[in-house]
């Protein structure tokens, strides 16, 4: 992983605290690996045209209970939250990369701790904020422009969380180290999304650049040039 540690302050990580203040409100089958193509060019640097975004705006998904349905990679929702993702990061949106998060709602409906809401608040949100600016510096240095690809699901390393596993009181599915693939100038680079969990049969983002980490800084999940390596399994 790539720890980037010089932005951890910069807009997105601001914009990200006037939402943790409002979460923290809210607590007082078998498939194939595959990328999806796309030709989506974005523009890294300053842009005066707004982020993009691909993903339909639902209802929020945790206002409805946890199933166990095993999502799909190539479902067409999936697919257009992680370009969502993409984009959130090549714009420096933290808005739009959140609509491929997962909702405090959902948050609060899995897992079983005596602070779920000021926990999703002041550890997830915050530290994927960072992660977005942390990976957004990177791709902004590689080219002016980045063209999506999609994205790659390590699918054997899929596994069911049972209740009582990683403080959750409902199961869920997980999977760790997907490839979010993207090209500069021709040349196919990779990023690591550290772990996507299901909500009601939909992958969602929990964490992007780590699962944990001893400082609170942006981090990088093994950028590479090509594909990149997925995995390894485990986690939560």
């Amino acid at each position: 992983m790539a720890i980037m540690g010089l932005r951890v302050l910069g807009r997105s990580a601001m914009i990200a605290g006037a939402l943790l203040m409002g979460a923290g409100a809210a607590s007082c089958g078998s498939q194939s690996s595959q990328a999806a193509t796309t030709t989506t060019t974005t523009h890294v640097k300053t842009s005066k045209a707004p982020p993009p975004t691909t993903s339909t705006t639902l209802p929020d998904p945790g206002l409805a209970p946890q199933t166990a349905a095993l999502p799909s990679t190539s479902d067409p929702a999936f697919q257009a939250r992680m370009r969502d993702l993409f984009n959130g990061i090549a714009y420096d949106s933290i808005g739009i990369a959140l609509k491929s998060y997962l909702t405090l709602d959902s948050y609060l409906t899995i897992k079983n701790l005596s602070n779920n809401g000021y926990d999703y608040a002041h550890r997830l949100l915050f530290e994927f904020a960072l992660d977005v600016e942390a990976a957004h510096a990177l791709i902004a240095s590689q080219g002016s422009s980045a063209t999506y690809v999609g994205i790659q699901v390590p699918t054997s390393y899929i596994h069911w969380i049972n209740p009582g596993g990683c403080y959750n009181k409902e199961g869920y599915w997980n999977v760790p180290g997907s490839r979010l693939l993207y090209k500069v100038g021709g040349t196919l680079h990779s990023i690591g999304v550290a772990s996507l969990i299901s909500y009601r049969g939909e992958w969602y983002v929990v964490h992007l650049g780590a699962e944990s980490r001893a400082v609170r800084v942006g981090i990088v999940d093994n950028p590479a040039i090509g594909a990149g390596t997925p995995g390894p399994p485990g986690g939560c």
